[in-house]
C-alpha cells in the first residue's frame, strides 16, 4: 500500500519540479526538447565497446541538475525502475563475449565487461536526460512543442493522456488493494487464486473510469486537443543554448577526451 502511495506522489512530484523557477526552467521547452534529443541520439549512437567515450557525457546531466536546483533522490528512485532492463540485457553479453579487452595486472577484462558497463552507462544517461527534461519543463509545453516538429497530434495527445492516466490507475489499484485487505486483514498481499479475479475487476474498473474522465472532459469542452498558452517564439539566447550546447555534446562523440586526459597524465 506504502508502495502505491509513493508512485502517485512520485508522478506528482515531477509535475511539482517542473513549476519551479531556475535558469534551466526558463528556457525555451523547444531548446531543452531539442538538446535533450541530440543528447540521446549521440548516447546511443556510441558503440558498445566504447566506454571511455561515454565518460565525459556525464557532464549534461550533472550541470542541468545543478543549474536547475533538481533534486537528485527522486530522479535516482525513477533511474532504478530501468536500470533491471539494462542490466538483464548487458548480462548477456559477459556471457557471449568473453574476449580480453585488455588487462590490470593478473585481472581479464572481457569484451563482455566492457559492453555491460557502456549498455548500463547508456541507460543512465538518457534516462537522466528524460526525466531532467520532465523536472523542468511540464508534460503540456513538452506535448506542444512535439506538435510544432509535425509529430502527429494523435501521438502526442497519447503521450499526455498516458502519463496522466497512471495516476489514476494506481489510485484504483489502491481502492481495491484497501477493500482487499479489510475483507481478509490477516492476508499479506494477494492469495494466488485470487489474483485473476482482481486483475479482472481492475480491468473493468479502470475502462469504467476511463469513460468517466472522458466524459467529464467532453463536458469542459475537450476537442481531443489539449488548449493551453502557446509557448514564444524563440529568441537569440535560446538559439545560442541550442547551438553551443549541441556542438559540445556532438564534438564529445568525435573527440574522446578520456583517452586525452589520460595520455596527458602519462
Amino acid at each position: 500500500m506504502a508502495s502505491l502511495y509513493q508512485a502517485v506522489a512520485g508522478i506528482n512530484k515531477l509535475e511539482l519540479l517542473a513549476m519551479a523557477d531556475s535558469t534551466i526552467h526558463r528556457l525555451h521547452p523547444m531548446s531543452k526538447l531539442l538538446t535533450t534529443v541530440v543528447y540521446i541520439v549521440i548516447v546511443v549512437s556510441f558503440p558498445t565497446d566504447n566506454l571511455s567515450g561515454l565518460v565525459p557525457l556525464i557532464f549534461y546531466p550533472v550541470i542541468l541538475m545543478s543549474l536547475s536546483g533538481t533534486p537528485y533522490l527522486p530522479l535516482f528512485n525513477r533511474l532504478l525502475i530501468a536500470m533491471p532492463f539494462a542490466l538483464l540485457g548487458g548480462l548477456s553479453n559477459i556471457i557471449i563475449l568473453r574476449e580480453t579487452a585488455f588487462q590490470v595486472g593478473n585481472l581479464s577484462v572481457s569484451v563482455g565487461v566492457i559492453s555491460f558497463l557502456s549498455i548500463m552507462l547508456k541507460t543512465m544517461l538518457t534516462v537522466f536526460a528524460v526525466l531532467i527534461l520532465t523536472a523542468t519543463t511540464s508534460l503540456i509545453e513538452i506535448s506542444n512543442q512535439l506538435t510544432t516538429l509535425r509529430v502527429p497530434k494523435i501521438l502526442s495527445l497519447q503521450f499526455v493522456m498516458t502519463y496522466r492516466y497512471l495516476s489514476v490507475l494506481l489510485s484504483e489499484v489502491s481502492s481495491m488493494l484497501t477493500a482487499y485487505s479489510l475483507r481478509a486483514p490477516k492476508q499479506k498481499g494477494i492469495k494466488m487464486e485470487d489474483t485473476g479475479s482482481f486483475l479482472g475487476f481492475l480491468i473493468i474498473r479502470s475502462f469504467d473510469r476511463a469513460e468517466r474522465v472522458y466524459r467529464a472532459m467532453k463536458c469542459r469542452g475537450f476537442q481531443n486537443v489539449y488548449h493551453c498558452k502557446q509557448s514564444a517564439k524563440l529568441c537569440l539566447s535560446n538559439w545560442l543554448y541550442i547551438f553551443i550546447v549541441s556542438s559540445m555534446i556532438i564534438g564529445l562523440r568525435f573527440v574522446n577526451l578520456s583517452m586525452i586526459l589520460g595520455a596527458l597524465i602519462c
